[in-house]
């Protein structure tokens, strides 16, 4: 797993949660439920921001500090770098930076005011910061048992069965 840089704002959450991964591979006994890939470069946010007139909240910069695009947990949360953001399916003002949950909620920024939000079927929920997001997967992943794969797929057939 990867190392959180020492004066990252995010090092409590990020330890956290790298924790409860590894103890997530070792229930479900697999290592693919889990990755963070290379930290993006400073370069790649500023060359994103000047493209789209749009800062990168400083909180979500500390993330991208740690790992572009990674995985938690399964299904429970993904996040991009600034190369696969986007603002599709969202109100307008937002910036789509991962999904959670698996069940097409998605996690935003608010272009204008640098907030955050979980995007769900209509719902949101706000954030002062990324931190917030954090602390809300570790509640996720210490509060109930994440599904495994198998078991997530077998319950969205028998759900998509159910709507036809």
């Amino acid at each position: 797993m990867r190392t959180v840089p020492e004066n990252n704002s995010l090092k409590t959450e990020i330890k956290k949660l790298l924790a409860l991964c590894k103890k997530d591979e070792k229930e479900n006994k697999d290592e693919r439920r889990n990755y963070f890939n290379e930290p993006v470069a400073e370069e790649e946010m500023i060359n994103w921001e000047e493209k789209n007139g749009v800062k990168i909240p400083e909180s979500y910069k500390e993330w991208l500090r740690f790992s572009g695009k990674c995985r938690i947990a399964g299904n429970t949360a993904t996040f991009w770098g600034p190369s696969e953001f986007h603002s599709d399916y969202v109100p307008e003002g937002l910036v789509v930076i991962g999904e959670m949950i698996g069940d097409g909620e998605v996690v935003c920024f608010s272009k204008k005011e640098g907030i955050f939000a979980r995007v769900s079927e209509g719902n949101t929920e706000e954030f002062d910061d990324f931190e917030g997001i954090l602390k809300e997967i570790i509640k996720l992943m210490d509060d109930k048992p994440i599904l495994s794969d198998e078991r997530y797929l077998e319950l969205l057939q028998k759900f998509r069965e159910r709507e036809k």
